[in-house]
């Protein structure tokens, strides 16, 4: 029931947006704008964008090495799977899905695996918020991102906190939890147990400075690959802006995703755009047009990657993106049932 009510908001959320960034928008002037669009930019752009994912999986990789040692390709085809499953589906529901895709292919605890995208979204999230408050220097008018910035460091910081301090203190943190676990009957406790093991092991995945140097440089050319890839869009269009329209652009779109959305962020996209193009007197029609054209070149680019992938992984989609059903399987980190 939480995960329909979850997935109207996504819906009506991008309603919203989308009736923001539309209501007074020319769309006939939008459609030739949109096909006056440079080509050649567009596919450098689209190979930039795509070439982030390997990096992805080596970034992933390496929080799961703890976990268990894993060729490349066990994790691309996973981040690929999820990042379609995300773009079609409403509630992120690729994030789910990708953990379950992993765990079938290298019989891994799906709890693990949950554990490392917590690491993921965490340095993700830290890094959203070391751009909001660099762009908060380069553009003095993005004071308006100050409370997106808060609610975004509160969340992150303190998650980024937990995890050090879980870290920091193992055997203390598993006493609290057997202690607290201790009230239940015995087969939920056991279903608990089993589960918050896995899923803590799955956060250590980082536990030394060099794990985390490493998954921080790993970030950040993710970051500035999506963040060249979707400046390329712009310019395919003869839209030429300062470094910090770029990133505003990419902020701004990248915080659209982290609220409910319907599939393909459609709605907090297109306003994403439109409002910050509009510090550099982008008319809203250009700025809708060059939304659409990095929604079907990039996200497209990944999402038919993902559904060419699924179809060779002969992979049933219904099932894995139902948590209480996920669940029902159970797991085994030697098993990966």
């Amino acid at each position: 029931m939480k995960s329909r009510w979850y997935k109207l908001a996504g819906v009506l959320i991008s309603a919203l947006f989308l009736y923001l960034a539309v209501r007074k928008v020319d769309f006939a002037e939008s459609v030739r704008i949109l096909t006056t669009a440079q080509v050649g930019w567009l596919l450098v752009s689209t190979l930039i964008y795509l070439s982030s994912f390997p990096v992805r999986a080596l970034r992933w990789r390496r929080i799961l090495r703890d976990q268990k040692a894993l060729p490349l390709k066990e994790t691309v085809v996973p981040v690929l799977l999820g990042h379609m499953a995300n773009h079609l589906l409403p509630a992120r529901a690729g994030e789910i899905y990708r953990a379950h895709v992993l765990g079938r292919r290298a019989r891994m605890s799906r709890s693990g695996v949950v554990g490392s995208i917590v690491i993921e979204r965490t340095f993700d999230g830290l890094t959203l918020l070391a751009l909001i408050l660099l762009l908060f220097f380069l553009l003095p008018e993005t004071q308006f991102l100050g409370v997106a910035a808060l609610t975004t460091g509160l969340f992150f910081l303190a998650l980024a906190a937990g995890i050090l301090i879980y870290s920091s203190a193992v055997d203390r943190t598993h006493r609290a939890i057997d202690k607290a676990l201790g009230t239940l009957p015995q087969k939920l406790r056991e279903f608990a147990d089993r589960r918050l093991t896995f899923f803590l092991k799955g956060i250590r995945g980082i536990s030394t400075v060099r794990g985390c140097l490493e998954t921080a440089g790993y970030t950040a050319l993710i970051w500035t690959l999506e963040i060249s890839a979707v400046a390329l869009v712009i310019i395919s269009f003869g839209v030429a802006l300062p470094l910090s329209g770029y990133l505003l652009v990419y902020a701004l779109a990248t915080l659209g995703t982290t609220l409910p959305s319907g599939p393909a962020y459609i709605g907090q996209y297109q306003y994403a755009f439109v409002l910050a193009l509009s510090f550099f007197s982008i008319s809203q029609e250009t700025a809708l047009a060059i939304s659409v054209a990095a929604q079907l070149t990039l996200l497209g680019s990944v999402t038919v990657i993902g559904l060419v992938l699924f179809g060779r992984e002969q992979l049933y989609a219904g099932p894995p993106l139902d948590q209480e059903s996920w669940n029902r399987k159970g797991e085994s980190s030697q098993n990966g049932t």
